[in-house]
């Protein structure tokens, strides 16, 4: 077994992992375990629970309107058809305090009804459907719209501390620190370096047949333009304002 998947979770911890956000950001994001297989653990979000209110009732109990409706005398399209509110917190919620970086104080709150699984939620939306035929107001999901509710990890990527998950984000920045003061001509023999690599570990050739091949490629003019790829099983090279990939032979 891989070092790090044999870590084990079970339903109900609460765990922290290293989030990508795009564009090279990364955050720490926690969750509560629902399952563990053998390579992915799934962990559900956590929301703050259901306090939306349609025209005062809750939003898990409103449906929609069937029956169409006269508009209102004086309507524009501006005109508010429905109104959504927030029922109150309770003094318990409003001097709670959740601490994330205390996996305690997260379940704690679960427990109270405070914060509840994501896939709880409504995250379509509530609107005004207006025909000639009159109104009614509807609750729908949208085709094009997609919430993700849970997600599945590798075990080795999850850990029981936010401060495991926050070391991980470290790391990743500290790595592009360490991009930005690469020269293009060390970025480009970095990025050769990995594509032989896999191709070393495709074919099981040796370190004297892989530095052949970096020989060859490194030996060449404007090394900072050279793209490698692996195509077909075999390595090949272009400058990158060509179009023509070429095969090498050692």
């Amino acid at each position: 077994m891989r070092q790090g998947f044999e870590k084990r979770f079970k339903n109900g911890d609460i765990v922290y992992w290293c989030h990508s956000e795009g564009n090279g950001r990364y955050s720490v994001k926690n969750g509560m375990v629902d399952e563990q297989f053998s390579d992915a653990v799934v962990i559900d979000y956590l929301a703050l629970r259901e306090r939306r209110l349609v025209n005062g009732v809750p939003i898990d109990e409103f449906t929609s309107q069937i029956k169409y409706k006269k508009l209102p005398k004086g309507w524009t399209y501006n005109t508010e058809l429905f109104k959504i509110t927030y029922s109150d917190l309770t003094e318990e919620e409003v001097n709670y305090r959740i601490d994330v970086k205390k996996p305690e104080t997260i379940k704690q709150a679960y427990d109270l009804g405070y914060l509840v699984k994501d896939c709880t939620i409504f995250h379509g939306v509530i609107e005004a459907e207006i025909t000639k035929e009159g109104y009614r107001i509807v609750k729908k999901y949208p085709m094009w719209q997609h919430h993700i509710d849970h997600v599945s990890i590798r075990p080795d990527k999850i850990y029981f501390t936010y401060e495991e998950a926050e070391n991980e984000v470290d790391k990743n920045v500290k790595e592009f620190e360490r991009q930005l003061s690469l020269t293009d001509y060390e970025w480009s023999v970095e990025h050769i370096c990995k594509n032989l690599d896999v191709f070393k570990a495709i074919h099981g050739l040796s370190e004297r047949d892989i530095d052949s091949y970096i020989e060859f490629i490194l030996g060449m003019d404007n090394v900072e333009n050279i793209e490698t790829r692996i195509y077909q099983g075999q390595i090949q090279w272009k400058y990158e304002d060509k179009k023509r990939w070429n095969y090498i032979e050692i």
